[in-house]
């Protein structure tokens, strides 16, 4: 039979793995710049995606004119 207290190694194991890599983690995202960066690359991503919206808003106009022409918008109840 194992001994009871065989599993008990393995958890510290386990946990000092995974304190190591939260360090690691941590160190990580201290050299790409932190929350800063992160922030200044969501600020373009935001940019980036508005402008995809909007070409995407505008060739779908341009579909529904080509499909539907000399139809005007229908009024509004």
């Amino acid at each position: 039979m194992a001994r009871e207290g065989s599993g008990r190694g393995l958890a510290w194991l386990a946990l000092l793995v995974a304190l190591l890599a939260l360090g690691l983690a941590f160190l990580a995202y201290r050299q790409v710049g932190g929350a800063a960066a992160l922030q200044a690359r969501m600020d373009v991503l935001q940019k980036a995606v508005e402008t995809a919206r909007s070409e995407t808003a505008d060739a779908l106009k341009k579909v529904e004119d080509a499909l539907r022409p000399g139809q005007g918008k229908p009024a509004k109840r």
